[in-house]
């Protein structure tokens, strides 16, 4: 097997890993709707999300994906708002 064919069935083995880690979060997004709506809170909380943030950042150990990372969870955190707010409207 040549080393692209290797690394591409890599890559494929950990976006497999992803999808149901994100199917997962986003389960978890809905129930949290739930719980926002029945205490009447609403789906924005900044701070919360800064603490995620932070927190994941703190996680890497190649400082150099420090920026990507922060993008992939400000858009992750984007995404778990859109699903909360059609579970609530629902």
């Amino acid at each position: 097997m040549d080393e692209l064919k290797k690394y591409r069935n890599e890559i494929d083995e950990i976006d497999k890993q992803i999808t149901e880690l994100f199917e997962k979060r986003m389960d978890i997004s809905k129930e949290i709707a739930k719980c926002k709506k029945e205490q009447q809170i609403g789906i924005l909380n900044a701070k919360r999300e800064e603490e995620v943030i932070q927190k994941n950042l703190s996680y890497l150990k190649n400082k150099e994906y420090r920026f990507v990372l922060e993008g992939f969870f400000r858009n992750l955190m984007n995404l778990s708002k859109l699903i909360q707010n059609e579970q609530n409207d629902h």
